[in-house]
């Protein structure tokens, strides 16, 4: 059978493979650091940790996420919640939690002026009151548990390391959410290099904004979020300029230790994923390029998640033994690379029943997203139009900033 492969065939092996081995060289292989179970060594006085919330419209998960957050048991911190405006009962919640513990402070944010992202508006008006060394960003729909700031801080606390950024689990949702998160957590790790990040030769990185821990030295450093108030990928922004400005970066893996739900309903996740997959690659390559680069990117997956079962149920249709040959090759490549990314057997597999009909999703967000981006020059995000022109600065580091410590 196999002296009937003709070369086309025996090409696309190869490149199915190859694309295995290299996701595989990029994504794995203590890529990632993964947070120790232990009791962390912490100093007799461990540094102020300020932990700043930017939330707008949250009213389902702020309470949840601030009780995780005072819960902690690191021994110094306090927790900034920024109320960027809300139009729901994010307000009225976090007035009642901040009368119940001292620690808490909620700041009443302001109008959204021109020129700057929500995001990094809200956390701009949370920092004048923090009281820090190190700053922890985190989103309004994340859980923490208990020990999860003092893990990474005993973590990181003996190392060189200027900003941490930790990925957790995503919580169960509807069928149609899990779907949209599939193809899209799917597309990040074909596309993403976290062996990049850890490299400081490196402007590829994987910033998680649901946690970003920094010292307030290189917080500063970089400009605060005001050097990123137009950069429409607020947290992927900020972590490239660190690591411009010769800041090291680390990427911790947290696994159950951090939860989040991006999003409650499909209409959420379509319309968010839509937004997030034009606004970071057009930050990272402008417009023009960036949308191309999207198209071709999206043809690609198509022939790399789809094209393999097709060929395999075509050759099962024909009765073409070679055809299934070359499906069944393909299809155990994306196997593989599922496997990579779920990093479990029986989850893998139903990955890769899932994402031919997952992608049909990522089409209609790449469509929409770049149509509604181009007609408006600029992404909706809760309300709001979040432009998407600005560009990140050219790729040009300084020298290692190694933390003293």
């Amino acid at each position: 059978m196999l002296s009937q492969l003709s070369l086309l065939d025996g090409f696309s092996i190869l490149i199915f493979w190859f694309i295995v081995w290299h996701r595989w060289s990029r994504q794995c292989g203590g890529s990632m650091s993964e947070l120790p179970d232990e009791k962390p060594n912490l100093p007799d006085n461990p540094p102020m940790v300020s932990i700043i919330v930017p939330a707008r419209n949250e009213e389902k998960t702020i309470e949840r996420c601030v009780r995780s957050l005072l819960a902690q048991d690191y021994p110094r911190f306090e927790v900034i919640v920024v109320d960027d405006c809300s139009e729901d009962e994010t307000g009225p919640i976090l007035a009642q939690l901040g009368n119940t513990d001292s620690r808490l402070q909620v700041v009443q944010g302001k109008p959204l002026p021109e020129g700057w992202m929500g995001k990094a508006h809200a956390i701009m008006q949370g920092y004048p009151q923090s009281k820090g060394d190190w700053l922890l960003f985190t989103d309004a729909d994340t859980y923490h548990s208990p020990s999860l700031l003092s893990r990474v801080m005993g973590f990181v606390l003996p190392s060189p390391i200027s900003l941490v950024t930790v990925s957790g689990k995503q919580e169960r949702s509807e069928i149609g959410v899990t779907l949209v998160n599939l193809v899209v957590w799917s597309y990040i790790f074909m596309v993403s290099d976290r062996k990049g990040l850890a490299d400081s030769k490196s402007r590829q990185g994987l910033i998680y904004g649901q946690y970003v821990l920094m010292t307030r030295e290189a917080y500063e450093a970089v400009g605060t979020h005001a050097a990123v108030r137009e950069y429409s990928s607020t947290d992927v922004s900020l972590g490239y300029l660190a690591k411009l400005k010769g800041f090291l970066v680390l990427g911790i893996d947290a696994g159950g230790a951090l939860k989040t739900t991006m999003y409650s309903s499909f209409t959420e996740a379509y319309r968010g994923w839509s937004r997030s997959l034009v606004n970071g690659i057009w930050t990272a390559l402008g417009p023009k390029l960036g949308s191309f680069t999207l198209l071709l990117l999206t043809v690609g997956l198509l022939f790399f998640w789809v094209v393999p079962w097709l060929t395999w149920l075509g050759g099962m249709e024909t009765n073409n033994d070679v055809q299934m040959l070359v499906g069944s090759l393909q299809i155990l490549a994306v196997f593989c690379v599922s496997w990579m990314k779920s990093g479990g057997f029986f989850k893998a597999i139903l990955d890769l029943i899932l994402l031919p009909v997952s992608f049909l999703f990522f089409m209609a967000m790449v469509g929409s997203g770049l149509v509604g981006a181009w007609f408006r020059q600029g992404t909706i995000w809760k309300g709001r139009i979040v432009p998407t022109a600005k560009r990140l600065p050219p790729w040009k580091p300084e020298a290692a900033r190694p933390r003293k410590h």
